[in-house]
């Protein structure tokens, strides 16, 4: 039978545990990342970026989940190092977002190293336990953002 928690108490409040290993994952990955000269945050945004032809920079921040000003402040060093190209823009026009050649490359180069910390953590928590993890949070993110 399973334990029956108090959801009063600090220790099980739902957003700090998961703020919390959030946080500890991230770590790990950038530790895994860190030497590609790229966090973790951008990384995401490069794959995204080239698992698509076209994004505008509405549709980026509506795919990664993440406020317009928060990916702006991810892809500043990333277009600084000439891996990402915005354009456009400007009184009403759509700001378009693309991954360069430099870019490609440099995914190319991170990959193995995010494949590698991908595993360990799959690993460490099971392939069935984490297929099962990762519905249920799609599922709460569903439920939550209706």
């Amino acid at each position: 039978m399973a334990k029956r928690l108090d959801f009063s108490a600090p220790e099980n409040c739902v957003c700090f545990n998961l703020r919390w290993v959030t946080r500890a994952v991230t770590q790990f990955f950038d530790a895994e990342l860190r030497r590609h000269g790229i966090r973790p945050t951008q990384g995401s945004i490069l794959a995204s970026l080239n698992a698509r032809d076209h994004w505008t920079m509405a549709e980026l921040s509506d795919w990664l989940g993440m406020e317009r000003t928060t990916l702006v402040r991810n892809l500043q060093p990333l277009q600084r190092d000439g891996l990402v190209d915005a354009g456009g823009g400007g009184r009403g026009k759509l700001v378009e977002v693309a991954i360069t050649a430099k870019g490609r490359r440099q995914l190319e180069k991170l990959t193995p190293a995010w494949r590698a910390a991908q595993s360990a953590v799959v690993k460490t928590l099971g392939e069935e336990r984490w297929s099962s993890v990762l519905s249920d949070l799609e599922s709460a993110a569903l439920a939550l953002n209706k």
